[in-house]
């Protein structure tokens, strides 16, 4: 498994709170804020599922709502090769 460095801002009662965690548990404080990371994402979906609508009658305002339509179907933030990548990458394993 490969692993990238990140910083994380703590505040200073965190940081010690995590600190005082690690020693009794004789861990490393970069194995326990992995850990939580990954109980957090375990309840995330890997990738959002698309929910397109459907419809039943031609809608002549469609085309001036296909950003409004698109964005309720892949969500917000929208799709993004690089989800789909990362997705594959991720299923590999």
């Amino acid at each position: 498994m490969s692993m990238m460095r990140t910083t994380v801002y703590l505040s200073s009662d965190a940081k010690h709170r995590l600190s005082q965690a690690a020693r009794r548990r004789h861990r490393s404080e970069a194995e326990l804020i992995r850990e939580a990371i990954d109980r957090l994402l375990a309840d995330e979906p890997a990738r959002p599922t698309a929910t397109l609508p459907v419809f039943d009658a031609l809608d002549a305002s469609l085309p001036d709502r296909v950003e409004e339509e698109l964005a309720a179907g892949f969500g917000a933030d929208g799709f993004s090769w690089s989800d789909l990548e990362d997705s594959d990458a991720t299923s590999d394993r």
